[in-house]
């Protein structure tokens, strides 16, 4: 009895058997407690919904052409707006001082020009009474000379009168031909260059002072929704600075990358439906683009819709759902949809590595029953964490329970 007695007394006094919890508990609080379960291999459907993302038909940004301080603002972010419609004013007191320097030079070229035009037309009717005396004298000379010589031929006069007279017919014919050159001149060449010239610049100065008096009332260049709109009055523009950005929203496209089955399943349609999913609306787009070739890295092809989007329902970088009519039956890696999750943009989930995790970036696809489709990322083997992946960071150590 005395021996039993010890070895109990023995047994109950060692704490051998108490070291193993102190470790576990150790382990406890040194990682994060999760459950995880493995990626599922299945076959879709032959329904199946595609994840697209809804993007701006056309997204354009609006610059600054001149310098100056703004002195109005007329639009805010998130405003509507109409194509060439201003959305904020620049300080216009030095163009409204050019414009009087345009003014002035204008109207100064303008009376040159007009004093040119009747400088030309006074001389061309001097020209011509010129040219008329001289034909008038020229016809009395030659009835003069028609005279002497008749009186040289009957002897009564010398013959160096004669030859004067000669002369003076030669005098006037080269005067007279003289007049008709400076005429032809006048008539062939363009004596009004000059000041026509300085009146197209003076016109081209206006012009020019026009068109930047546009830049001074910053517009729109297209119709839709200001998404980036920074400036206030009083702050002042460079050439070149990007005051806003404005999207239009009455189109939107919808991206999608496919697997191959999917790329195969879409060739030949022309129109697509697809939803929102917290919505529920339906929509219905036109195929615009699909790619010929896939992504040397994701392995996918691109799918791009244009849907007429009159009411604004469709908001650029949300989601929406394709619905593939035709789809290859093909197995395909999904996982619990609750564990994606998404950071700037992209989807990544966190995959038990022993004892720690890791954040793996994964190209998403189809969603159905709660599970989202993995089109590249994973390979299968791995274990994907259920729960308590909103507390975790890359690298963490973690138990899994029930492990």
């Amino acid at each position: 009895m005395g021996v039993i007695l010890s070895s109990v007394l023995m047994a109950a006094g060692c704490g051998g058997p108490k070291t193993e919890p102190s470790s576990n508990a150790a382990v406890d609080t040194a990682s994060k407690v999760v459950r995880a379960a493995n990626v599922q291999n299945i076959t879709w459907e032959e329904q199946a919904a595609l994840a697209g993302e809804v993007t701006p038909f056309l997204e354009l940004d609006v610059t600054s052409k001149v310098s100056g301080d703004i002195t109005k603002v007329l639009k805010q972010r998130g405003d509507a707006v109409t194509k060439d419609e201003t959305i904020l004013e620049v300080e216009k007191i030095d163009m409204n001082r050019e414009k009087e320097k345009v003014d002035a030079a204008l109207m100064s070229a303008t009376e040159q020009l007009d004093k040119a035009r009747k400088d030309l037309a006074d001389a061309k009717k001097e020209i011509d009474l010129s040219i008329a005396k001289a034909d008038l004298s020229l016809a009395e000379l030659e009835r003069d000379y028609a005279k002497l010589r008749n009186q040289y031929d009957e002897g009564l006069i010398e013959k160096n009168e004669l030859r004067s007279m000669e002369t003076r017919l030669e005098q006037a014919k080269l005067d007279l031909e003289l007049l008709h050159d400076k005429k032809r001149t006048l008539e062939t060449s363009n004596p009004l260059s000059q000041a026509e010239y300085q009146l197209r610049s003076a016109q081209l100065s206006l012009e020019e002072w026009q068109r930047s008096m546009t830049y001074y009332d910053v517009k729109s260049p297209i119709s839709g929704v200001l998404t980036y709109m920074p400036m206030e009055a009083g702050m002042t523009l460079q050439p070149g600075l990007q005051v806003a950005k404005v999207q239009q929203q009455d189109k939107v496209k919808i991206k999608a990358q496919l697997t191959e089955a999917y790329w195969q399943a879409v060739q030949g349609q022309e129109k697509m439906s697809f939803v929102q999913p917290g919505a529920g609306d339906a929509f219905e787009g036109k195929v615009v683009y699909l790619s010929s070739t896939a992504d040397p890295q994701t392995k996918t092809f691109e799918l791009q819709l244009q849907a007429d989007n009159p009411e604004g329902k469709l908001k650029p970088g949300t989601r929406v759902q394709l619905n593939l009519t035709q789809s290859a039956a093909a197995p395909s890696l999904v996982v619990p949809l609750e564990t994606v999750m998404e950071e700037n943009g992209s989807s990544f989930v966190y995959i038990v590595k022993e004892d720690h995790v890791e954040k793996r970036p994964v190209q998403t696809g189809r969603v159905k029953n709660k599970l989202q489709e993995i089109v590249s990322g994973l390979d299968g083997s791995e274990r994907i964490v259920t729960q308590g992946q909103l507390r975790l960071k890359d690298g963490e150590r973690v138990t899994v329970a029930g492990q």
